[in-house]
């Protein structure tokens, strides 16, 4: 038994083209296909921008914490620094160079640029956080026992692009060089 689509193609037939019936077959199928294929490939591109954003927020995040927190327990002593009407708020560690001599190193919150900022030794080292994301929070606490200081760190990175990727990031520091 021939299939219908043989038959139309088939010598017997009169027309050497394609019918209307095959022609709009073809086209529904050719159709479907190219929808598919769009569908796949603006998912895999939100994807990748998702996880873009998402790797910014948390680079950048994750880079501040670790420097503060570097800085923080080498420190000798801490002192929380208030915030003076300007929107900075930070922390300035009393600590010591590679040389031995006492140096201090600054990080506090830039409001105007919503980033986390260093400065190391008097000189501005610049911002922590990367230019994707804005820093809404960073917070610092002091804790002082007879036998050290604690200091616990928070801070909020979310992102600049169209999604609301907000992330919290929490430390706690003891003061090694204090004892």
């Amino acid at each position: 038994m021939k299939s219908f689509f043989t038959y139309l193609s088939s010598k017997n037939h009169k027309n050497k083209g394609y019918t209307l019936l095959e022609t709009v077959v073809y086209v529904s199928i050719f159709s479907v296909v190219i929808f598919v294929t769009f569908l796949i490939l603006f998912s895999i591109t939100r994807a990748f921008a998702e996880a873009r954003i998402y790797n910014e927020v948390e680079v950048s995040g994750t880079t501040a914490m670790e420097r503060i927190t570097r800085e923080l327990r080498t420190a000798t002593s801490a002192d929380i620094l208030a915030d003076v009407g300007t929107g900075d708020s930070g922390i300035q560690l009393n600590t010591t160079a590679e040389d031995g001599t006492a140096k201090t190193i600054k990080f506090y919150f830039d409001e105007s640029a919503k980033t986390v900022n260093i400065i190391d030794g008097g000189a501005d080292k610049g911002s922590l956080t990367g230019n994707g994301v804005s820093v809404t929070n960073l917070d610092f606490y002091k804790w002082v026992t007879p036998k050290g200081s604690l200091i616990k760190i928070e801070i909020t990175v979310q992102s600049n692009r169209k999604t609301t990727l907000k992330e919290n990031y929490y430390d706690s520091i003891v003061l090694r060089g204090a004892y």
